[in-house]
């Protein structure tokens, strides 16, 4: 029988409303926390904004998990027009307790309505890579179980993979998704890191993927991950490839090499994300990436 799905997710996913061709949706908004006053994504305080106030004042920012009456509320809200709801998270390694927020609300509601919570081992456009997929396979498969619906899920976050130039890791490390030495490691060395979230990677955590001393010499390390990960999937094209960028106008050329290499790749559909105010806490000034969806 054909089910009728609502959808849930937050904002740190590298995708606007407006790019998620699904009517059944909602998308929660992370807290930010900005020397003590909390914020949310908006017009008015976004990405470009945080990442202006990284370069002129000397503060500190943080995320805060999600808010579990937020979550209710929805579920409340919706429950009786569907037969099933599915919350596509950023990566549990990296947010336990807004994994765990979730999850409460599914045993609340276990006795109203099923709610399939799907731990993406992603974050910002991996995210947004994995909620795409699940929505297609949704829209071209609407009588799955939930049981098929795992397995079908954890297929898409098994061949998602995301990679991130960081110029400066002191935001991840000042965000506490990262170690100090990590942190320091980038700008003692005078070299541009690169990490990963890792579909196959069942701890869901930020890796390390290589360094360079170019831009370009990191954009291609990037490329080749990029064909390595397609040769060991045994596939000649990419279903959908999200970029992201905007992070201040810090590194547009850098960007645009990327970009011009990834898209030379095969690929079915190739989205240019969007930051938010929540990924931009951890990326810094400068940062870009790019998340495959094999």
């Amino acid at each position: 029988m054909e089910k009728k799905i609502f959808f849930i997710t937050a904002d740190n996913l590298g995708l606007t409303r407006e790019q998620i061709d699904y009517p059944h949706l909602e998308i929660l908004k992370f807290p930010v926390i900005i020397d003590g006053i909390g914020y949310r994504q908006s017009d008015e305080y976004n990405a470009k904004w945080l990442i202006s106030k990284y370069e002129n004042e000397n503060i500190v920012a943080k995320s805060s998990t999600l808010v579990q009456k937020e979550i209710v509320d929805i579920v409340e809200k919706y429950h009786n027009d569907f037969d099933m709801m599915i919350h596509v998270l950023m990566s549990s390694g990296m947010s336990a307790a807004s994994f765990k927020v979730a999850e409460n609300v599914r045993k609340q509601f276990e006795n109203v309505i099923p709610i399939i919570n799907i731990d993406s081992r992603q974050a910002i456009n991996g995210v947004g890579n994995v909620l795409l997929a699940i929505i297609d396979i949704m829209k071209a498969n609407p009588i799955l179980s939930p049981e098929e619906i795992d397995q079908k899920a954890q297929e898409v976050v098994e061949s998602t993979f995301s990679y991130f130039v960081l110029p400066d890791l002191k935001y991840l490390y000042k965000g506490g998704r990262v170690g100090k030495a990590q942190s320091l490691m980038g700008s003692i060395l005078h070299i541009i890191p690169v990490v990963g979230l890792i579909g196959t990677e069942k701890e869901g955590i930020i890796v390390p993927i290589g360094k360079g001393r170019t831009f370009k010499q990191v954009n291609s390390l990037i490329y080749d991950k990029i064909t390595e990960k397609m040769n060991e999937k045994g596939v000649s094209k990419i279903k959908r490839i999200i970029s992201i960028f905007g992070y201040g106008d810090k590194n547009a050329d850098a960007f645009t090499d990327l970009k011009e290499k990834v898209q030379a790749i095969p690929c079915d559909d190739f989205i240019e994300g969007k930051p938010a105010i929540v990924d931009a806490v951890y990326c810094g000034p400068g940062a870009y990436g790019v998340s495959v969806y094999l």
